[in-house]
């Protein structure tokens, strides 16, 4: 049997298009399925899944979101509507991969049924603004860009040849297709620039006692990417070195932009984790001058980096952390360890370092200890997060509350 293709587009103004794409796919041997996601003339092609049963799964009829005539309600709908159908689909194995194409309202469309679908299922995307910023639209998915460099309004030798190497491209991965297996349990571990040493050693520590590791940029969507994975349970355990997301959430900070679900995740499903308060001591602003330091953060210690500098967090936001972070780990269903390295929590926070203030930290540990119930234990390593004794002390923490059954 070929793998299925779902192609979703506006079959009022993509039909000539979406027909190409059709016919290329099924030439390089896979099957096709089209959904029209359109609402709002005639679709220009036959469609395999009507706009009716795209606005019906998501709650509506096509009359009725003409009646109302509001754009934004009509968007809505259909991508509820299209999620439900594309989720369900490939939980039956009848969607390999899936492609789109649009303008600006068909690539919110299409990302957004996409973002329905578990990483590992191929993700095209053909778009007439892929050049813009896509950081909101791809979100935590492994969602493929194409810019379609001309208009997608009707065909012509340039939009052709570009339809042409998507097509291949989205049958080429679907051909591919399939589940992620791992032979070993997989470890998600978080990093970020100030503390690249430190994971580097943590990572060849525990692919040297039998685990797979699965890195993750601490930068905002690879924090959130991770929890994402969790979820999928793809992830068997987690060693959270890099917690640095959350004062730079507080501040708007360059590694920012996690949503809520940051470090609640495993706890929610009962995955073994291991959390360290990695890169607390600092929050990255994007200057690289006194004159351009924000007012907000003028007066306190910097570490001056690229383009970007690292600010020490104060008294207050310690505090405010530590009960952040506290209130989360009490929710957690599985076994949980608080692995705090003393001498330091980034390369800045090093001895002698721009950052390095001891008694602030003590604040959040104190206050940590405060907030956490029994169930999670706090280990206080006299060590820096770089160094080798630390790695050796987070990694065993970790292994000590993995399942002792390694094979999954």
């Amino acid at each position: 049997m070929s793998p299925n293709v779902v192609i979703v587009a506006t079959l009022d103004t993509k039909g000539r298009e979406t027909e190409y794409l059709r016919h290329i796919i099924r030439e390089e041997g896979c099957s096709v399925t089209v959904m029209d996601v359109g609402t709002l003339h005639p679709p220009d092609i036959r469609p395999d899944i009507t706009r009716d049963e795209v606005v019906g799964a998501g709650g509506s009829t096509v009359a009725d979101l003409r009646e109302k005539n509001d754009r934004r309600l009509a968007v809505e709908t259909v991508i509820r509507g299209a999620a439900a159908i594309v989720k369900e689909l490939h939980a039956q194995g009848r969607l390999a991969g899936i492609i789109s194409l649009g303008g600006g309202t068909g690539t919110h469309i299409g990302t957004s049924i996409m973002r329905a679908l578990p990483l590992g299922v191929p993700k095209l995307m053909v778009s007439t603004v892929a050049s813009r910023d896509m950081s909101e639209l791809i979100g935590t998915k492994d969602i493929t860009m194409m810019h379609s460099v001309v208009d997608i309004l009707g065909l012509n030798p340039i939009s052709e040849k570009i339809l042409a190497n998507a097509a291949a491209a989205i049958a080429g991965m679907a051909r591919r297709s399939g589940r992620i297996r791992a032979d070993k349990p997989v470890i998600g571990l978080t990093s970020f620039g100030f503390i690249t040493e430190g994971a580097v050693r943590v990572k060849g520590m525990l692919e040297a006692r039998g685990y797979e590791v699965a890195p993750f940029h601490a930068n905002g969507a690879g924090g959130m990417a991770m929890e994402d994975l969790i979820d999928q349970g793809l992830i068997n355990g987690v060693l959270d070195l890099a917690l640095h997301e959350f004062p730079d959430e507080m501040y708007g900070g360059y590694c920012g932009a996690i949503g809520p679900e940051r470090l609640e995740s495993a706890g929610r499903r009962g995955v073994p984790q291991v959390v360290v308060p990695g890169g607390l001591d600092c929050i990255v602003l994007e200057f690289n001058t006194p004159e351009t330091m924000p007012a907000r953060v003028m007066g306190r210690k910097v570490f001056w980096y690229d383009f970007r500098s690292g600010v020490r967090t104060s008294p207050d936001d310690m505090i405010a952390l530590a009960r952040t972070i506290g209130d989360k780990l009490n929710r957690a269903k599985g076994p949980t360890r608080f692995v705090i390295p003393l001498k330091g929590w980034s390369e800045a926070d090093a001895e002698g370092g721009p950052l390095h203030e001891p008694q602030t930290n003590r604040l959040f540990i104190d206050e940590l200890k405060a907030m956490l119930d029994n169930r999670v234990q706090i280990v206080e390593v006299d060590a820096h997060i770089n160094d080798e004794a630390f790695a050796e002390a987070a990694v065993s923490q970790l292994e000590a509350i993995m399942p002792k059954q390694r094979a999954r």
